[in-house]
């Protein structure tokens, strides 16, 4: 009875039910263009088209669309359960949120129970009156079933990449910084992680690479000038400031392409030119180096002997980076021989650079690396020869696995949809759907591991090919440059080709077949 008291108790009470709109910032999305303006813009928008008012709204900033504790959508939720509400507007399903099982129980579930009509604008998904259309041939080809599938992906679209390109391209027409660190010399600002400021040590290193530059110091020079100081490289400072990841470090010395680009780097002018479309903004930040002293270094790279490569010097360098001194590791720079004669010869820089203690200083004549190359070239031809029969069968059992499995991803993610409508509507857990998602899961990356290895097998091939025609000489070498990893010349004239072609995957198959 008591039950039955409070239950009139409420009914006798007047509620007016509202049209809302749910606006939701996602971590990620910190700008301040407009984005909670504008999904309120459109939602408004919405409600003028149907006349409909927005009475009022729920905004989440800054949560991530896979929690579901957000504290204004809680709040959306208590008042749609006290009656308070019987429509809401969202710009599109991902404001709801990302995770497709819950979202997918708001929208079958929670929303229809409660008599509640759900609007997604950019989805065109609409349940009006608040009950959803479970008839399985007009659900199938009703347009509320694109967004269910891309939820149930649970994959964010490409529209969502544009859409960050966008923001990008709009900060870096306001002169705001976008880079994920700031260059060496600068910090991001403690207030505004857009604005660059000099790094009080690293700027120092900067100034002076400049002031050398400026006062006619030559690359080389100014690499001997920061290794002989032991001054921190570019990476070693990151790393030293806290920078995490998988970038390379180097042999932590400074060389004269990591001079060269602090050199010809206009942001330490107090420019910012960013983005795809190069957006170029002066005065965005401190500069460590005035516009006219820039401007001269720049003019003293075409005119002097400032340049890596060596002025003279035949622009036809085919191994450019891939010949390595055997005793220190390093890239061996081509140079033409005495008095500007018609030939090349490599030598290691390290030498020059650190001293005869980092490196002896390894040397070879260009034609010797060439020979080198054509004479373990055929070597290589001939211990890895593959027949075009041999070829053809490899990708005819490659494509018959891609058949069989695009057929099982089919079969499995049309059993897997069954099972989330059953799971929607209660007739089964969630533990048992989710043994047929991760059934799905598995056969589609069972495809993809087939297909991606056919692809690389293709590619392998065609170097291989490439490789057979230039040992023959039917093509020049500057046509393989491309399958020499590197060239390695070590003590006594001893020179070792490394190819760039996985030979472990040339004849072999993916054997991946057994049933998810």
């Amino acid at each position: 009875m008591a039950r039955k008291s409070r239950k009139h108790l409420k009914l006798a009470v007047s509620v007016s039910k509202d049209t809302v709109g749910y606006i939701r910032l996602s971590v990620l999305n910190r700008d301040h263009y407009g984005s909670i303006e504008n999904q309120r813009l459109m939602i408004e928008e919405w409600g003028r088209q149907h006349q409909i008012p927005i009475m009022r709204y729920y905004i989440d900033n800054a949560f991530s669309g896979k929690r579901f504790d957000r504290p204004a959508f809680q709040e959306m939720l208590q008042d749609i359960q006290e009656g308070k509400i019987d429509c809401v507007v969202v710009k599109d399903l991902s404001r709801l949120g990302r995770d497709y099982i819950t979202v997918g129980y708001y929208l079958e579930m929670f929303f229809p129970n409660n008599n509640i009509r759900f609007v997604s604008i950019n989805d065109q998904f609409d349940t009006t009156d608040g009950i959803t259309n479970r008839d399985k041939s007009a659900y199938i080809q009703s347009s509320t079933r694109v967004p269910l599938i891309n939820l149930f992906n649970e994959q964010v679209s490409v529209e969502t990449k544009m859409k960050v390109e966008v923001v990008l391209d709009m900060k870096a027409q306001h002169g705001e910084f976008i880079g994920p660190r700031a260059p060496f010399g600068y910090q991001k600002s403690n207030e505004n992680p857009s604005q660059l400021v000099p790094d009080p040590v690293a700027a120092v290193i900067v100034r002076k690479i400049f002031e050398m530059a400026a006062s006619g110091t030559g690359v080389t020079g100014i690499v001997r000038y920061l290794n002989g100081r032991e001054l921190p490289t570019p990476i070693q400072y990151a790393r030293a400031q806290g920078l995490d990841g998988n970038f390379d470090d180097g042999n932590g010395s400074w060389n004269s392409r990591s001079v060269k680009y602090i050199l010809t780097n206009r942001t330490y002018t107090g420019m910012l030119v960013q983005g795809k479309e190069k957006r170029a903004v002066e005065a965005t930040h401190e500069p460590l180096v005035d516009a006219g002293t820039f401007d001269a270094i720049q003019k003293a790279f075409q005119t002097r002997a400032y340049n890596v490569v060596p002025q003279g010097q035949s622009a036809d360098n085919i191994l450019k980076g891939k010949v390595i001194c055997g005793c220190c590791g390093g890239k061996m720079q081509r140079k033409r021989g005495t008095n500007h004669a018609d030939w090349h010869f490599f030598t290691c820089i390290t030498k020059n650079r650190l001293g005869a203690d980092k490196c002896t200083g390894m040397y070879v004549r260009e034609e010797d690396v060439l020979s080198a190359i054509y004479r373990q070239l055929k070597d290589y031809v001939n211990e890895h020869y593959i027949t075009n029969s041999a070829y053809k069968q490899q990708i005819q059992e490659y494509t018959g696995q891609i058949s069989e499995l695009s057929q099982r991803k089919t079969m499995a993610w049309i059993n897997a949809m069954e099972h989330y409508e059953q799971y929607v509507q209660g007739e089964i857990s969630k533990e048992e759907f989710r043994v047929v998602q991760d059934i799905a899961n598995q056969s589609k990356e069972a495809l993809i591991q087939v297909t991606e290895s056919k692809v690389a097998y293709e590619k392998q091939y065609a170097k291989f090919r490439k490789l057979l025609s230039a040992s023959s000489k039917d093509i020049p070498l500057s046509e393989i440059a491309d399958c020499i990893d590197k060239v390695v010349v070590d003590g006594g004239g001893k020179i070792v080709v490394k190819w760039s072609i996985d030979q472990n995957r040339i004849g072999a198959v993916g054997t991946n077949m057994e049933n998810p």
